[in-house]
């Protein structure tokens, strides 16, 4: 297959990484950089991953160990070779790091504030628990009974997929004057009574 981009030599995929990596707050995952520095469409995941090993090996990209897997982050002489190498690369490969940056960063963003799991309770049903949060508090959280893991999973996987509508949608059954309708119901009620 005929790559299509600018960046093919190992010494620019090298430069796209460190660019792409400034645009970065905290360190992120393996997968997450590659889907922000595989913007170019003139190389993949592998020469990517041969790029990455020499960056780490110079010490300009620090990997850390968390409970979650290794993290990925700039270091100081990796910022410094960024700044200095940032014109080598095209300006129209710079703006489409940018836009990858910026998606990835969102979705990252986006992650971090949907909890979802499942537990087997001490009666030896099983729940699935769902939130959105901001920080460590729960924006919107529940709790369901569900009959087996596989429906659990399917319950986070939707949750995960669609969040955003599951509270809007929430929200507006909550905000529904129900009210209304059952004081409708009352003064019918009084008016038949003897």
């Amino acid at each position: 297959m005929k790559r299509i981009g600018l960046i093919r030599e190992k010494k620019e995929i090298e430069y796209l990484i460190l660019y792409v990596m400034t645009f970065l707050k905290e360190a992120i995952r393996y997968e997450d950089l590659a889907d922000m520095a595989i913007c170019d469409g003139g190389f993949g995941y592998f020469e990517f991953s041969d790029a990455m090993a020499e960056l780490i090996e110079l010490g300009h990209v620090l990997v850390t160990e968390t409970e979650d897997g290794k993290r990925y982050a700039l270091s100081e002489s990796g910022r410094q070779a960024a700044a200095a190498f940032e014109r080598r690369i095209p300006s129209s490969v710079r703006l489409e790091a940018g836009r990858s940056a910026a998606r990835v960063y969102a979705r990252i963003c986006r992650n971090a504030v949907i909890s979802t799991s499942h537990v087997v309770r001490e009666d030896g049903t099983m729940a699935v628990r769902l939130a959105l949060m901001d920080n460590k508090t729960p924006v919107f959280s529940f709790e369901m009974m569900v009959p087996n893991e596989t429906q659990a999973l399917l319950y986070e996987k939707n949750f995960r997929a669609h969040a955003e509508k599951m509270y809007d949608g929430m929200i507006c059954v909550l905000l529904n004057h129900y009210g209304a309708f059952e004081e409708e119901i009352d003064d019918t009620w009084e008016m038949e009574s003897p």
